[in-house]
């Protein structure tokens, strides 16, 4: 038997339908996921590109207090600039003017202050392309410990200056203890209460003008308040706070010079963990678990400013227990602080861009103020660094100072040919 398998017209007009039904459903369901496809990429990448701009801005944020500091430290911040805000930043030497006029500027002045006489050649071209160089995670640490370094220096002259004002006030009470103690019992009581208010009125003094200081300093650094470092232990008293802020300020320093042999920080050096192992108890009862406890080490020098600090004062100081309590809380606070900072840091591009000139002079002078060129290049334009240095004797001066026997100097002073070639960075 042999099968029609032939459409008809009718078949054929149904299966059309069916065919163009289906693809309607196709479109309807395929198109939207597809359409969806491409704008979830398309909203992904602008999503990653805010993420990572906020990233900038946060990051800029957390630098902000210790960017002018910066600025200071290397020769690059603006003279006689005007009191920018916080959300202005600090300036640099080239935000105004061009890279090789600021260049030719601030060497002409090196060379005015070296006592450099200024018949000088100078020649300044930019180097060929940018560099790139990296923010390593040490950069980083240093940048977090240079933050620490600025709050501790603020805050030991705050505490310098209420430990002040408050023996200034002791030294007034002292003197009106001995003058009313010349005084006849009758009128003892009344002046004692004016005694009394003068010293009250001497304390509130104290405490308007640490105030007044705190709020100036906070002012002038332009430090964000979620970034401000903890404070010493109030438990702890002033004169004791700036000894161990004099000590903390002066051993960070080094640190950051990479003049001390700490290991892993000042800190660290400062404490250590003393374990003690878990008690079963008799069948789990007065079972005890471990527990790590954060002691200061007995060669800490922390431990010896407050051991002294128990001995000199020991009716009014605690016992050194609390005053280590409160220390090791303290520094165990700032480290959680320092480690917030670095995350936040860890955020900003691991790469920045620096533009290269060079600057190549010609000078004659004495080894004397040579030296002191090089010294102020150090010491205040560190943005600057000598690449190449020749020096040559001229040959006309010494034959001067044979003819004249010898002599400290030439007639005008300059008896060497320098040939120097400096490298400028532009950040």
């Amino acid at each position: 038997m042999e099968l029609d398998l032939e459409l008809t017209p009718r078949s054929r007009v149904l299966l059309g339908i069916l065919g163009a039904v289906l693809l309607v459903l196709i479109a309807v369901q395929g198109v939207p996921a597809i359409y969806r496809l491409f704008v979830n990429q398309g909203a992904k990448a602008k999503q990653e590109q805010l993420m990572q701009t906020e990233n900038l801005v946060h990051a800029a944020e957390v630098l902000k207090p210790i960017e002018s500091e910066i600025y200071k430290a290397t020769g690059l911040a603006q003279e006689e600039q005007p009191v920018r805000t916080g959300a202005q930043g600090a300036g640099t030497l080239f935000d105004t003017e061009p890279p090789e006029t600021v260049i030719r500027a601030r060497v002409d002045a090196l060379i005015r202050r070296a006592g450099i006489q200024q018949n000088y050649q100078l020649l300044t071209k930019p180097g060929s392309g940018k560099q790139t160089q990296k923010l390593t995670i040490q950069n980083r640490e240093r940048l977090v410990l240079y933050l620490y370094f600025k709050h501790i220096e603020t805050e030991e002259t705050e505490l310098a200056e209420i430990a002040e004002q408050a023996a200034e006030a002791e030294t007034f009470d002292m003197l009106m203890d001995a003058w009313l103690s010349e005084d006849t019992e009758s009128d003892t009581a009344e002046k004692m209460e004016d005694t009394d208010e003068a010293s009250s009125g001497a304390e509130q003094s104290i405490e308007k003008s640490a105030s007044t200081d705190k709020a100036q300093s906070a002012d002038s650094t332009a430090t964000v308040e979620a970034w401000r470092f903890a404070s010493l232990p109030e438990t702890i008293p002033v004169t004791h706070r700036v000894k161990l802020a004099a000590y903390i300020k002066d051993m960070v320093i080094q640190q950051l010079r990479g003049a001390t042999n700490f290991r892993q920080g000042f800190f660290e050096s400062q404490v250590h963990s003393v374990k003690t192992a878990a008690t079963p108890g008799i069948f789990g009862i007065g079972a005890k678990p471990a527990t790590v406890e954060i002691q200061l080490r007995r060669n800490s020098g922390l431990l010896s400013i407050l051991a002294q600090s128990e001995d000199e004062y020991a009716e009014e100081v605690p016992n050194t227990g609390e005053l280590q309590a409160a220390l090791i809380k303290y520094i165990e606070e700032i480290q959680a602080q320092r480690a917030t900072l670095l995350e936040e840091l860890a955020l900003a591009p691991s790469t920045y861009e620096t533009q290269l000139y060079t600057v190549e002079m010609k000078f004659k002078t004495d080894l004397e103020k040579l030296v002191n060129l090089n010294h102020l290049i150090e010491t205040n334009a560190k943005w600057l660094t000598v690449r190449d240095l020749r020096i040559s004797a001229d040959k006309q001066a010494s034959r001067s100072e044979g003819q004249r026997g010898r002599n400290r100097e030439g007639a005008d002073g300059a008896n060497l040919n320098v040939e120097i070639l400096l490298l400028a960075r532009i950040f």
